[in-house]
């Protein structure tokens, strides 16, 4: 029984940790073949039960069921003693994440940076969106307010799953929405448009990330945000669409939540927020 105890929780930690990881790519969205992230667990917890602070487990004889005796080493397979998060600094991230700060011209930034537009993960060679400050209203903070929300939407028979989703004409959800006007709409294959024909941090080929490649920026460690928000500010602790269509139910695509860093279907007429994602160059442009 114990034993069987012990495995169940060393498969979670390894599903959790690739999760991580990204996917192959979908289409010509060619994603590089990347290390994964760590899951950010730094803590140990004890048996039968209890969390704590650090890399640490002890075994409580008084709390174990009548009968059941245990002894030995219960910390060495738990997730905190393995994987970069148990030996990396915060310097460019917490808990074994590597990030850089990148500039509104896709110049990289220092790790002080007081404003940056976007950001390289440089485990995963992913760069990624970044929200501008939340107040609860949607759209009146620019095209990246974090507030905003999107109806799943993508006419690519190829990649939608066998539905096109939500076109989402009839609700001010986003920046610069205008009743009639297809291009303004609040879903995400329009907000892809509008972002890459604006351009952000000097590229135009964003996209919706996949379920693989958005769950690589959960902090397990954390909770409501679960992600570094030093480096990702003003995320939001909800759903967050991605680009994989449900394979069973096709009125459905998957999104991550970041209050938990869990992973779900959900209906593609809801509104959700989004963070989008592009694969980074190889060269990366000297700072001035």
């Amino acid at each position: 029984m114990l034993e069987s105890r012990k495995i169940a929780v060393v498969a979670l930690v390894l599903a959790m940790a690739g999760a991580g990881g990204c996917s192959k790519p979908d289409g010509d969205a060619a994603s590089p073949r990347p290390r994964l992230n760590d899951t950010g667990i730094t803590w140990g917890a004890d048996y039968p039960r209890g969390v704590n602070r650090d890399c640490s487990a002890t075994i409580d004889a008084t709390l174990l069921p009548d009968g059941e005796k245990i002894a030995g080493d219960i910390l060495s397979q738990q997730d905190c003693s393995h994987g970069p998060d148990t030996t990396a600094d915060d310097a460019d991230g917490a808990a074994g994440f590597a990030f850089r700060k990148i500039g509104r011209k896709g110049e990289p930034l220092p790790a002080d940076a007081r404003a940056w537009q976007c950001v390289l993960d440089k485990n995963t060679g992913l760069a990624w969106e970044v929200k501008q400050p939340t107040d609860g209203v949607y759209g009146n903070r620019g095209k990246h307010d974090a507030d905003d929300v999107f109806t799943w939407y993508n006419p690519d028979k190829s990649a939608n799953g066998g539905a096109i989703g939500e076109w989402n004409s009839r609700y001010d959800q986003c920046t610069g929405y205008i009743e009639g006007k297809p291009p303004t709409y609040c879903n995400t294959g329009e907000f892809v448009s509008r972002i890459n024909r604006r351009g952000l941090c000097g590229f135009s080929d964003w996209r919706l990330p996949t379920l693989e490649e958005l769950a690589s920026l959960v902090h397990f460690g954390r909770s409501a945000p679960a992600i570094d928000t030093a480096y990702f500010p003003n995320t939001k602790s909800g759903f967050y669409w991605s680009h994989s269509p449900d394979a069973k139910l096709q009125g459905r695509a998957w999104a991550v939540n970041f209050q938990f860093g869990y992973s779900a279907p959900m209906p593609r007429d809801n509104g959700r927020h989004v963070r989008l994602v592009r694969n980074w160059e190889p060269r990366e442009p000297e700072a001035k």
